[in-house]
């Protein structure tokens, strides 16, 4: 059948159009429905149980419905012991009391690199070996005393026996006393000039110590022809600025090793805090890598200078690391101790509420009933804030829903002003 083109088909049902129309309709009354339903909760409606919230200007009541909708809880405000303390933003660090900055003490070429970043050492343990001339210049004096000391040890063994032997001479009246006084000479010389070879060999000697070499290994004067690099503690290996051929000079960088069992924490304080923070005292921080954890330390100095550009104090702690999680360069949030401990009056940090700036708790009084009390808050710590004044121990304030019973109070004193 042949569709006539000048009529075109009928369409029956909604069409598209009206189909989506209704569609949105639908929708829309079923959220109006879902707000009224929540709202009627809210205020105690729908029931001969519940009434309309209420609300003076100091004084909030809800009704039981209303109270649970909300999820309103409270907790009694509690005295705990507490010290003052001073928050600081902060950066860990290595103790420089743990590390050793190694560089070469002459001008060589590196014959052999051992260590590597990331290893563990041992006091003594030899990291690296280097060439020099310098270390063949002093083993050549070392050696040039010691035979000079082994030719004035067999001259003062002639000249005691030259003495020795003038001495009987003279009891048989073969020598004339003269004789006998310039063979005693001729020993005493010797003996001084054996102590000056004694002084000038151990001069060798430590000259070859301060490069690392000792005539104890090498007896023969045939090895021990480099100088090694050693390691002065236990600790990791953090820096390595070399590789086997490089040349150095003196003072140039070859490794950092460091003790990470304790590491500084450095942060500074606002000029003002300076009255509350002294040396011994304890302190708590916290890293982003361990959220939840607390790690404790103590405080070991305060500068005795200002930063001119910051008017801030640097602050150093000592903080243990034993078992390695902490490291250099982390950032921290550190809490010093600032004064002794002491009793305070605390209540959970949700408690606290602010209108036009100024904090405040609602306290219940009665069922349902909720009065505003304004409050002196302190510190913060823990999830507790010091309550100064304005609230008692053992007062119920409205922790969770709390900012519920500030917008009730808002709106009656808004209908009041009306």
């Amino acid at each position: 059948m042949t569709q006539d083109p000048n009529h075109p088909p009928e369409h029956h049902g909604l069409g598209p159009v009206r189909g989506g129309r209704l569609l949105v309709i639908v929708v829309v009354a079923v959220a109006l429905v879902a707000v009224v339903a929540v709202w009627r909760a809210l205020t105690g409606g729908g029931g001969p149980e519940g009434a309309a919230p209420t609300a003076s200007e100091t004084t909030v009541s809800l009704p039981e419905a209303a109270q649970q909708q909300a999820g309103i809880s409270t907790e009694a405000a509690r005295k705990m012991i507490r010290s003052d303390r001073v928050e600081a933003p902060g950066v860990l660090a290595l103790d420089e009391k743990r590390t050793a900055r190694l560089g070469s003490l002459v001008d060589g070429l590196v014959i052999h690199a051992m260590a590597e970043v990331g290893d563990r050492v041992r006091p003594g343990q030899v990291l690296a070996e280097m060439h020099s001339h310098v270390v063949h210049d002093a083993w050549a004096d070392y050696r040039k005393a010691v035979a000079d000391r082994r030719r004035l040890e067999t001259e003062l063994a002639f000249a005691t026996q030259s003495e020795e032997r003038a001495g009987r001479l003279l009891e048989a009246k073969a020598i004339s006393r003269q004789e006998v006084q310039r063979a005693e000479a001729n020993r005493i010389d010797a003996e001084a000039q054996l102590d000056m070879a004694q002084t000038e060999v151990r001069r060798a000697e430590e000259a070859l110590e301060h490069y690392g070499v000792t005539n104890a290994e090498d007896p023969s004067g045939e090895s021990g022809e480099y100088i090694p690099v050693r390691s002065p503690l236990k600790g990791v290996v953090l820096e390595k600025n070399i590789t086997q051929g490089t040349a150095v000079t003196v003072g140039s960088p070859l490794f950092v090793v460091a003790d990470l069992t304790e590491l500084w924490a450095v942060a500074e304080i606002d000029e003002t805090d300076l009255p509350l923070v002294q040396a011994g005292r304890d302190v708590e921080l916290r890293v982003a890598a361990y959220p939840g954890e607390t790690f404790g330390g103590r405080i070991t100095f305060v500068a005795d200078t200002v930063n001119p550009k910051t008017r801030r104090v640097t602050v150093r702690c000592q903080v243990p690391n034993e078992d390695g999680r902490l490291k250099p360069e982390m950032y921290a949030s550190l809490t010093l101790s600032a004064g002794e401990p002491r009793e305070i009056l605390a209540v959970p940090s949700g408690a606290i509420q602010e209108i036009r700036g100024r904090p405040l708790v609602f306290v219940q009084t009665a069922e349902g009933t909720f009065e505003r009390r304004d409050v002196a808050v302190g510190p913060e710590a823990e999830g507790w804030v010091e309550v100064r004044s304005g609230v008692d121990a053992g007062d119920a304030v409205a922790t969770a829903g709390s900012f519920l019973l500030k917008s009730e109070l808002l709106k009656g004193t808004l209908a009041e002003e009306e």
